[in-house]
C-alpha cells in the first residue's frame, strides 16, 4: 500500500533553508505521496509575516527559476484572526483540518508529520483516518524569539497532545531527545543531514582563496555580528564573505567593515562552490539556552567541504571539536581564524569528510523511514 505523508513544517516553501524540502523530496522519491504544508507557527501573524506570505505565493504563481517545481503538492493553510480567541479557535480547528484532510487519497496509509506543535493543527493528530503520526523536532522552540509565557503554554499543551499520540519522535540533538525521552517511549536522534557527495565534489576541483574566511547561513537572533565584525577589524589582510539573509542588526554591524561583503541570500546550488573556496568557514553564533540545544546544518556542510571551522563554542561545535576551532571573543576568534587558515592540509580535509558521511541524505532517509516502518509494525 502506498504511504502518504501530511507533512507540517516549521518552515514556508521557498525559505533559504530548504532542509525540510529537501527530506520531503527524497521521501517522494522513494514513492511516498507528500503534501507539503507551511508553517503556520504560534503567533499572530504581524505585517512583515503576511507580506512573506504574499511574496512567497506570487513567487510559486509566477513560476520563479528559483522555486523549482517540488515532486509534492505545497499546501498553503488559513486561519481566522484572531487566533486563539473565543469562538474562532473552534473554528479555526475545524476549518483547518478540512483544508488539509480534504487532500488526502482513501486508499493510502496516512503518516501525519508535525515539526511544530501549532495549537490549532494539533487535534488533527486524533483523526481516525491518520494510521501512523511522526513529531519531530528541530529546535528548543520554548526559548525562541518572541515565545512569550502565554504562548509557552499554549506551546506546551499543543506539545504535550501530540506526544500522547505520537507513535515515533524524531530529536535533531541530544539534549532536545533526552527532554523528549521523559516523555515518551520511542524517541529517535536524527540530526540535520548534508549532501555530503556534492559537497565534496565542489571541493575536490577546487583550490581554497588565501586568506579567505566564509559563513553561510541566516544572520538572525543566534547570530552574533558584533562578534564577526570585530573579528573581522582584527584581521585587515583577511576577506570576509558573508552569505545569508541578514536581520538590521546584523547588517548595520556588517555594513562599515571594509573587509567584510555582504552576499545576500544565494541560491542553493551556489554554496558548495562557495565553501570550496574559502580558506575557513565560520559560526559565529551566540550561546544561549536555544543555541546550546541547536545542531546547525552549516556546521556539517562545512566539514562535508572538508574546510576548516572556527565557531563559537556551542554544545554542538564541542561534540565536534577534533575538527573545529572554538573561540568566543573577538581576540579569540580572529587568532582560531588564522591558526585555522595555516595548518590544513589532504590529510586533515580527508578528517573532515569522513566525519561528515554520518550526516549524509542517503543515511538520514534510511533510518528515518526504518523508524517508520518499524512504527507502522506496532500500530
Amino acid at each position: 500500500m502506498t504511504r502518504e505523508i501530511l507533512f507540517y513544517s516549521d518552515f514556508p516553501y521557498g525559505y533559504h533553508n530548504r532542509e525540510a524540502e529537501e527530506k520531503m523530496a527524497r521521501f517522494a522519491e522513494r514513492g511516498y505521496v507528500v503534501h507539503y504544508v507551511e508553517q503556520l507557527g504560534i503567533r499572530n501573524p504581524r505585517p512583515r509575516h503576511l507580506a512573506r506570505l504574499l511574496r512567497g505565493l506570487h513567487r510559486r504563481r509566477s513560476g520563479s527559476a528559483s522555486l523549482p517545481e517540488p515532486p509534492f503538492e505545497v499546501v498553503t493553510p488559513k486561519l481566522m484572526l484572531p487566533r486563539r480567541a473565543p469562538l474562532i479557535d473552534g473554528l479555526n480547528y475545524a476549518w483547518l483540518r478540512r483544508q488539509l484532510m480534504s487532500r488526502l487519497t482513501n486508499e493510502n496509509d496516512v503518516i501525519a508529520w508535525l515539526r511544530f506543535p501549532t495549537p490549532e493543527l494539533a487535534p488533527l493528530v486524533a483523526d481516525p483516518r491518520i494510521r501512523l503520526v511522526v513529531y519531530e523536532v528541530v529546535d528548543d522552540h520554548e526559548h525562541g524569539p518572541g515565545m512569550t509565557a502565554r504562548l509557552r503554554r499554549h506551546y506546551r499543551r499543543a506539545e504535550q497532545r501530540v506526544l500522547e499520540r505520537a507513535d515515533v519522535v524524531f530529536a535533531w540533538s541530544p539534549p532536545i531527545r533526552d527532554r523528549l525521552a521523559a516523555q515518551h517511549p520511542n524517541v529517535v536522534l536524527a540530526p540535520a543531514a548534508v549532501d555530503s557527495e556534492g559537497f565534496a565534489r565542489a571541493a575536490a576541483g577546487a583550490d581554497p582563496t588565501p586568506r579567505t574566511a566564509v559563513y553561510c547561513g541566516s544572520m538572525d537572533f543566534r547570530f552574533d555580528g558584533q562578534l564577526l565584525a570585530a573579528g573581522a577589524r582584527l584581521l585587515p589582510r583577511w576577506r570576509f564573505l558573508v552569505a545569508g539573509p541578514a536581520d538590521p542588526d546584523s547588517a548595520r554591524a556588517l555594513a562599515t567593515v571594509p573587509n567584510v561583503t555582504l552576499l545576500g541570500t544565494l541560491p542553493s546550488g551556489d554554496i558548495p562552490s562557495l565553501l570550496a573556496g574559502a580558506a575557513v568557514c565560520l559560526m559565529p553564533y551566540r550561546r544561549t539556552a536555544y543555541t546550546e540545544n541547536l545542531f546547525p546544518i552549516k556546521l556539517v556542510e562545512y566539514l562535508a567541504a572538508g574546510r576548516p571551522v572556527v565557531s563559537t563554542s556551542l554544545r554542538a561545535a564541542r561534540e565536534l571539536a577534533a575538527h573545529v576551532r572554538l573561540a568566543d571573543d573577538a581576540e579569540a576568534f580572529a587568532e582560531a581564524i588564522e591558526r585555522a587558515g595555516t595548518d590544513d592540509g589532504p590529510a586533515a580535509r580527508r578528517a573532515r569528510m569522513a566525519r561528515a558521511e554520518r550526516y549524509s541524505w542517503s543515511r538520514r532517509i534510511d533510518e528515518m523511514e526504518s523508524a517508520i516502518e518499524d512504527a507502522l509494525v506496532d500500530v
